[in-house]
């Protein structure tokens, strides 16, 4: 897989790694040091950790409490008003927030990576995916568009250029009313409410919200992909070639390429389960190998950003159960506590005021209220609420 003058190097060679030592690196990458506060430090941590998995609307303002207490709602909702901070479909289908830099390479590896999920789900036989997605896009150029007004618009358009069938499609199954929204190019933000609230979204494309050309990352696919797999290892590194796929929905053979033309770039070391983990060579350095007690959003990148196999640096699978509803495959927020995931938690309540009930994972040392007050205080400031009770119970 790697290029000819690399073969030479043997992963014999090094030590492999351990899972504390995987688990090390990334936290120094998950929690680096950003200096000061206020939006622009906001927009660098989320430039540094990679984008946030977001269809939970305040797990970014969660994030930016775990990774930067202090930093203030009206920081995070700054960084969003001003398009600093994005919010779209994007990998794997999923909702994130991203950085203005980072969304054209989400966009561009996401339209290969679904181009098939949109031609089964819409029943495309006489248009291509491109053409679909085109017609989208200059629909949601101009003004904002809400989910309703898209779904009507492509199974007009299908109606009239495809056929009854995949206009009908687009109407009434689900996959096919989210296609209308869930386009990559297109970026959302709440018509009511605050960007933290699970309010009706207004969409459209990015590229006209900011008034610039489009990415020339969209007719260079394979440039995308290598600087997305770069992204992920900045992020989450040192990771193997399935957490590289699986976090990005491309497929191994895309990631392949990737790892090959970046060779030069990184350094290769078996890890614990013996596969080959790469990481930059030259990797930011600093963060905190150890951040101490924090309490993380749903979907965090500690757990999202592997393939389910290599979850092991920071959970015993044991545990996975307790935070992780295999139904319809959502991650509840979880608690990190000497480098692994201790406990699960969530608000209850309504309102500005809310109770934490944080439920301890078997054999996990129970943790007092009191150990928990700098993170809370952190959750306030970041969602510009109250924590009235904090409740801690066993698992």
């Amino acid at each position: 897989m790697r290029s000819s003058r690399h073969e030479d190097k043997r992963l014999v060679e090094v030590s492999a790694y351990t899972w504390e030592q995987l688990a090390a690196a990334t936290l120094r990458r998950q929690f680096p040091e950003v200096p000061g506060r206020g939006r622009a430090a906001v927009v660098e941590l989320v430039r540094r950790v990679g984008p946030i998995q977001s269809q939970v609307a305040r797990a970014p303002f969660v994030t930016v409490a775990a990774r930067l207490p202090g930093a203030s709602y009206d920081d995070i909702t700054a960084a969003y008003e001003a398009y600093d901070l994005v919010r779209g479909s994007n990998l794997r289908g999923t909702v994130h927030t991203c950085t203005r830099e980072q969304h054209p390479v989400l966009d561009a590896v996401t339209r290969r990576a679904l181009a098939n999920l949109w031609r089964r789900s819409l029943t495309l036989e006489r248009v291509s995916v491109e053409r679909c997605r085109a017609e989208m896009e200059r629909f949601a150029t101009g003004r904002w568009r809400g989910p309703d007004q898209l779904r009507e618009h492509l199974s007009s358009w299908l109606a009239s250029v495809e056929s009854a069938a995949s206009a009908e499609t687009s109407r009434t199954s689900g996959v096919g009313r989210a296609m209308a929204h869930s386009h990559s190019a297109l970026i959302r933000r709440p018509t009511t409410g605050g960007w933290d609230r699970q309010t009706q979204p207004g969409y459209r494309v990015a590229a006209d919200v900011w008034g610039v050309p489009s990415s020339p990352l969209l007719t260079d696919r394979d440039a995308a992909l290598v600087a997305l797999t770069r992204m992920h290892l900045a992020a989450y590194g040192p990771a193997n070639r399935r957490d590289i796929a699986w976090w990005s929905g491309a497929g191994l053979r895309g990631i392949d390429m990737a790892l090959v033309a970046l060779a030069d770039e990184l350094s290769e070391r078996p890890g614990p389960d013996g596969q080959p983990y790469y990481d930059l060579v030259e990797a930011s350095t600093g963060g905190y190998a150890d951040p101490g007690l924090r309490l993380l959003p749903e979907y965090d990148a500690l757990v999202v950003g592997y393939d389910p196999t290599s979850r092991d640096r920071f959970l015993d699978h044991d545990h996975l159960r307790f935070f992780w509803l295999m139904a319809n495959g959502s991650f509840s927020s979880a608690v990190l506590h000497n480098g692994r995931l201790a406990a699960s938690w969530k608000f209850a309540g309504s309102g500005s005021s809310r109770r934490i009930e944080l439920r301890m994972f078997p054999g996990r040392p129970r943790l007092d209220e009191s150990d928990l007050a700098d993170q809370v205080a952190a959750l306030e400031t970041a969602l510009d609420m109250h924590v009235a009770d904090l409740v801690v119970t066993r698992g």
